[in-house]
């Protein structure tokens, strides 16, 4: 992004939301009246013939990626803040910001099954 949120990621936008996609189209394609995101992609996994690992991956990034978002709210808001989902990934720890690559590439990946599934 550029301006004021140059250097940021947006989590909810660019992290969270398409996990949240993808269990809601997966849930509908396999007819499961799970709800939640872990839980329809649990769910969901077995009928649409996802390997469970791969399930498993999406959702420790979803939950990571969640997490870095709530933490940097509660950071903001104890600091008195305006709160927003963006995060600096230069302003992590080392091992977080591996964990929130890899989470990416976990994202890429769910989007990657969508798209060829669902011709997206």
């Amino acid at each position: 992004d550029a301006g004021e949120h140059a250097g940021t990621l947006d989590l909810k936008l660019n992290g969270s939301t398409p996990y949240v996609d993808a269990a809601r189209v997966f849930a509908l394609a396999s007819g499961t009246a799970a709800t939640g995101t872990a839980a329809r992609l649990r769910a969901a996994g077995p009928k649409l013939n996802i390997a469970p690992a791969e399930v498993e991956g999406w959702i420790s990034a979803f939950y990571f990626i969640q997490m870095l978002r709530l933490r940097g709210q509660h950071e903001e808001n104890e600091a008195g803040l305006a709160m927003d989902n963006r995060i600096d990934p230069d302003k992590l720890n080392d091992l977080d910001r591996r964990v929130l690559k890899e989470s990416f590439r976990q994202t890429r990946r769910v989007q990657g099954r969508m798209a060829l599934d669902y011709k997206l």
